[in-house]
């Protein structure tokens, strides 16, 4: 993965003490799109597959071919990182109240808990001068400076200046120093726990990344010049709290326009995707006036396409209620074919 915080920037809004303090922002309802994904009511057949089927074919090709959820993923992974090293563990109450710990064992009559703590630096010591949430983050020295969130509190927009098209980013040793020509991301990231919220949102200005066609650098095969520009909303599921952000599926709304060598390709779309799964992708065809009453998932897979619709899947553990394949304009079930357009 790239090292995104060269091109990170973020302002830390705490929970409001007085009428003058910044407001926390109130993320997005994604609940309508996630329900929708749950509880599809569409009955597919021929005659809807024949509307829609081009629309998905195009939809999939062009979230694939950018990764422009990796794009993003990746700078929010890094910023959960920046999170999860700027978290104080300290005790509260009992005789050793305001120490550093690790649990709870280390505060007799207290209890061993997380503020966030941005902007801190080290003084003196080994460290002097690097990044620190406490004074055990610097040896022979103490850490000074920052500010202090108690958790849960607080937000964070975060503005991230895109990499751009340059292919020496690839090189060890390449000055990264931020280039807004090459747009930039902005996202609105609520605090839960010490650790970003469930919902994440913001826009993107003509966003410019490289996509190596081959390995992780250009050399090879060269690469693809890939863009954003729009709204993005995303949500991270469930288990977020506990999980790592690679590894979970994460449901993205996306409106605006993907640029993929050369071509734009505007786009209105719910998808979901797992970042450690290149081959799993999971899209929302809402068909519905008004927007999400009439709904169904197209399921990619590795090795099979199908359709999740309001139909019974026949095996109750399986996504699918039916196959399918776009490139034969047919869908099918274990008995048989069932309809084609």
């Amino acid at each position: 993965m790239k090292d995104w915080s060269a091109f990170i920037a973020v302002v830390v809004l705490s929970a409001p003490l007085s009428s003058c303090a910044p407001s926390i922002p109130t993320a997005p309802d994604l609940s309508p799109v996630l329900q929708a994904y749950e509880m599809p009511t569409a009955v597919v057949d021929g005659e809807i597959m024949g509307e829609v089927a081009d629309e998905i074919a195009q939809n999939a090709e062009a979230i694939e071919d950018s990764e422009i959820f990796e794009e993003i993923l990746n700078v929010i992974i890094d910023i959960q990182q920046e999170l999860e090293d700027a978290i104080a563990m300290t005790c509260n109450g009992g005789a050793n109240n305001g120490n550093a710990c690790t649990d709870d064992a280390d505060c007799p009559g207290g209890t061993c808990g997380s503020d966030l703590v941005v902007g801190g630096a080290c003084s003196g010591g080994t460290n002097d001068g690097g990044e620190c949430a406490q004074d055990a983050d610097c040896p022979g020295g103490t850490c000074a400076g920052g500010v202090t969130l108690p958790s849960p509190t607080g937000a964070i927009k975060m503005n991230y200046i895109c990499p751009g098209w340059d292919e020496r980013q690839f090189d060890d040793g390449y000055d990264d120093s931020p280039d807004r020509a090459n747009g930039s991301i902005d996202l609105n990231i609520t605090l839960d726990s010490g650790g970003i919220g469930r919902v994440v949102w913001g826009t993107a200005a003509q966003c410019l990344y490289l996509l190596p066609n081959e390995g992780d650098n250009c050399e090879a095969a060269g690469c693809s010049e890939a863009s954003y520009d729009g709204g993005i909303a995303l949500d991270l599921g469930d288990d977020w709290v506990s999980q790592d952000i690679a590894q979970i599926e994460v449901t993205f709304v996306l409106e605006g326009t993907i640029g993929f060598d050369g071509d734009d390709f505007r786009i209105n779309q719910s998808f979901r995707v797992t970042l450690a799964d290149e081959s799993g992708l999971t899209l929302l065809v809402d068909i519905g006036d008004p927007a999400l009453s009439e709904t169904f998932n197209y399921i990619f897979a590795e090795t099979f396409q199908c359709i999740r619709d309001a139909t019974p899947p026949a095996n109750p553990e399986s996504p699918c209620s039916f196959g399918c394949s776009l490139e034969e304009s047919r869908c099918f079930d274990e008995s048989g074919p069932l309809f084609s357009w």
